[in-house]
């Protein structure tokens, strides 16, 4: 991917803030930190209010025209399609390395059967970050399609900064939706990477095996060329790896005012309010989000004639099926993933026996380095697999709640 999410004026590098102008509502500690070099959780929508060019410059030009946020808006679309592109080629590399481990690892063995699962895990996080990526473009597309309507003050004159600021709240809700979602990307393919970590500790072992043996005659050379492909492989996708969150981190830090040269670290994401998940009401929540959401705002209005009231409610029909469709799928999608989550304890627990075991026999000497080595990569992989269930319910309640306020684009 490519850090290509930047609109508005050029961003600012971390550092003191001007602390002669601090705005209401903020503490000088809570706005040195909007200023430090990490993005949290929980400031993101300050962060978007004070230091996004996206809003910053909406609010300094609203007043005058959208014409020129409207086209940067379509480039970073165009440039966000290309990530998509990017993420694309990335699964064909994964999908290129299972089949080489298939080919080159003996069917059966210990070591083929952790190369494949680590792989499949990969493709996975792989294929959410780039339906996140998807989901980001449509954020933006809605947003670009509503500004007009949104921005439009009645009236005539300049608008007080207090009404701009309560027309723009959508526009904080948009990017809230995106960044929250990529940063959770950000968490995924972080998990990736140290999954992807583990394996070329793995197979640095295996080579340094295989070698000693080569020297000893009990290998052959051709053996040892084997190993070192997938050493060369697992390195490769590592390094793909650390460049993507690279990557990720400077589009995140573009869109909250970071330079592109320093791009900030992203901060730990919460943990998943089950409450919430247990909590849910579809029905009543369904009937927020169609008070909340501009499309079926949209196709709530009519010009007072007849075959307007009829062409309004022909409209408000349709667009509240696929309302009420796309809601119930992310209520189900929901309500699953919290399930897998309940089941990522015993998960957990798989993975402190899977470890301990390891660490006696190795520790008594019934282990070599090697096999040591593949069984901690096995306990650590039931550790991202209940990670992982961690996030995508975090991520599924996460597309829900923006759902229900407002934050989906009807497709």
């Amino acid at each position: 991917m490519t850090a290509s999410l930047i609109l508005g004026p050029g961003p600012v590098a971390f550092g003191t803030p001007p602390f002669d102008n601090i705005p209401e509502g903020l503490t000088e500690e809570s706005y040195e930190r909007l200023y430090d070099d990490t993005v949290e959780w929980g400031e993101i929508g300050d962060l978007i209010k004070y230091r996004s060019p996206v809003y910053t410059d909406l609010l300094d030009q609203i007043d005058t025209t959208t014409t020129d946020l409207e086209g940067a808006i379509g480039t970073d679309i165009m440039n966000m399609q290309e990530q998509l592109t990017e993420a694309d080629e990335v699964l064909d590399g994964l999908y290129q390395s299972q089949k080489d481990v298939e080919s080159r690892l003996p069917e059966g063995s210990l070591e083929r059967e952790q190369a494949l699962k680590q792989l499949g895990t990969a493709i996975e996080m792989a294929k959410a970050g780039k339906k996140q990526l998807s989901e980001a473009i449509g954020s933006l597309e809605d947003m670009d399609a509503q500004l007009d309507g949104r921005l439009y003050v009645k009236g005539g004159g300049v608008p007080s900064r207090e009404s701009l600021e309560r027309q723009l709240y959508p526009v904080v809700e948009q990017l809230s939706s995106v960044i929250e979602g990529l940063m959770i990307s950000y968490g995924q393919l972080e998990l990736s990477r140290d999954i992807l970590a583990e394996q070329v500790s793995l197979y640095e072992r295996l080579l340094s095996v295989q070698t000693q043996l080569l020297s000893q005659g009990l290998a052959t050379a051709a053996e040892v060329e084997a190993a070192s492909l997938e050493l060369e492989t697992a390195r490769s996708e590592l390094s793909k790896a650390e460049a993507s969150l690279l990557q990720l981190a400077t589009a995140i830090g573009l869109q909250l005012g970071y330079s592109q040269s320093e791009p900030p670290h992203i901060g730990e994401l919460p943990v998943p309010d089950t409450a919430y998940v247990e909590a849910a009401d579809l029905e009543k929540d369904l009937l927020q989000a169609a008070n909340e959401n501009s499309e079926v705002k949209a196709a709530r209005t009519s010009d007072g004639s007849s075959a307007g009231d009829l062409k309004r409610d022909r409209n408000e029909n349709a667009v509240m099926g696929k309302l009420s469709s796309q809601l119930s799928e992310l209520y189900a999608d929901m309500k699953q993933k919290k399930l897998i989550y309940d089941g990522s304890a015993a998960t957990l627990q798989k993975a402190q026996l899977s470890r301990t075991s390891a660490e006696t026999r190795y520790s008594m000497g019934m282990l070599s380095e090697a096999e040591y080595k593949a069984q901690l990569l096995t306990a650590f992989s039931y550790e991202a697999s209940a990670r992982l269930a961690e996030l995508n319910l975090l991520q599924a309640i996460n597309n829900y709640k923006w759902a229900v306020n407002g934050v989906m684009t009807l497709g």
